[in-house]
């Protein structure tokens, strides 16, 4: 019986270190080779203290007058989520580190659970005429498929 308990900690671990290989692969993905940043949307902030006399489109002027913000191009929305899934991703790995052994895939088990359930919180307070559920189910499921493409636990 002590042996059994032994192989499911051994089973966790293995689990727990094919996690963080994959997750270092995704973040230097997302990040170093992507240029993934959450900063990526400030370039879209406004500077109420900036003086905006200089800009040549009027309407653009008004906007920012207004404390109004330009719109965010398809490369800083891709970029800012490239750089929040690195950013949770390391949240996870730190938080794991944090206990370490076996107890380290539970706390990966649980990240999974709570990370659906914020996916969901989030989808739910979209438009449902966009359909967010099942965007949001197509992407865990594509996270899903790309990490057990080659993998099973038989």
């Amino acid at each position: 019986m002590c042996g059994d308990l032994e192989e499911e900690d051994t089973e966790a671990e293995r689990l727990y270190a094919a996690f963080l290989q994959s997750a270092r692969t995704a973040i230097h993905e997302a990040v170093d080779h992507r240029g993934g940043s959450r900063s990526r949307l400030d370039s879209h902030a406004v500077d109420p203290t900036a003086d905006h006399a200089d800009h040549a489109d009027h309407a653009d002027h008004a906007d920012q007058a207004d404390g109004q913000t330009r719109a965010v191009s398809d490369a800083a929305l891709h970029g800012y989520m490239d750089g929040l899934f690195g950013d949770i991703l390391n949240a996870c790995i730190k938080d794991g580190g944090r206990v370490g052994g076996a107890d380290a895939y539970r706390v990966l088990a649980s990240q999974s659970i709570v990370l659906a359930r914020l996916a969901g919180f989030l989808a739910g307070h979209l438009d449902l005429r966009e359909d967010p559920l099942r965007s949001s189910i197509e992407a865990l499921m594509a996270g899903y498929d790309a990490q057990n493409s080659g993998h099973t636990h038989d």
